[in-house]
């Protein structure tokens, strides 16, 4: 387990403690959480112009909106496709996670968890529904699409690289339509945190250790080896739900307690 210390982490045999829970951790006053660990990742102030932040996009109701709408919320943004058989169902798992501790943590309003699609050709409005059915996400989770023009200049901003790939052999099996893929993504796993003003504070990049977390069970049947291995055996290097909080602490001024697993 990982514990801060002053701006450090440790491993101690014991519970999760993040910098959002520790008092004037990492240059926090009394009672009021500091920036995250450099552990965790990048802090960042850059704001997102307007010709990012003005790109339609449309939620799986089939509604459009757009970055600038999500602004008065500090935004968790996580890149997924809903095909992926290995790490994109462990980030839902975790995103899902830290959603009912900012619910808990009375948070639930000032906070809003997006998943922005790289496979824009296949993640239309009416699959990101299933998939919301499937794991279960609240309405606080917005589901995201949007044309691959669009989806391609929102991650290049954000230097988030994706690309088609061949699908391996024998291929993955769809789990809407039972069909088997024709094509894979590869994508860099990363955690962009947008403040209530719009502006890009905090950057982790890396895949998440879902030990614990809320994973579908038909989701869970549709990891991949790799994906299951990744679950049961996470590295060292992941990032969990209970630090992935630190920065969403940081950024309203209010302590949040880690999730249950």
């Amino acid at each position: 387990m990982k514990a801060i210390v002053g701006c450090r982490p440790v491993r101690l045999a014991g519970a999760l403690v993040t910098s959002a829970l520790v008092v004037a951790a990492c240059g926090g006053g009394a009672g009021v959480p500091g920036p995250p660990s450099a552990y965790l990742g990048t802090v960042l102030d850059k704001p997102v112009p307007d010709a990012v932040a003005d790109l339609p996009l449309t939620t799986d109701a089939g509604q459009a909106t757009s970055l600038v709408a999500l602004r008065g919320q500090v935004v968790v943004l996580a890149d997924v496709l809903t095909l992926c058989q290995e790490t994109c169902p462990l980030t839902t798992g975790n995103l899902l996670m830290m959603d009912r501790a900012v619910t808990v943590a009375g948070l639930a309003g000032r906070v809003r968890f997006v998943e922005l699609t790289v496979d824009p050709n296949r993640d239309t409005p009416l699959r990101l529904r299933a998939y919301r059915r499937l794991v279960g996400a609240p309405a606080n989770v917005s589901l995201l699409t949007g044309s691959p023009a669009v989806i391609e200049r929102i991650w290049r901003y954000f230097s988030i690289w994706y690309q088609h790939l061949t699908e391996g052999s024998p291929p993955g099996t769809d789990w809407l339509t039972g069909k088997p893929l024709s094509y894979d993504i590869g994508h860099q796993d990363a955690l962009i945190y947008l403040d209530a003003a719009g502006r890009e504070r905090f950057l982790v990049v890396g895949s998440p250790n879902a030990a614990g977390a809320p994973i579908a069970p038909a989701l869970r049947r549709f990891l991949s080896a790799q994906g299951h291995a990744d679950l049961s055996h996470p590295d060292a290097s992941t990032w969990t739900a209970a630090e992935a909080l630190s920065p969403i602490a940081w950024l309203t001024g209010r302590p949040i307690r880690p999730p249950a697993s």
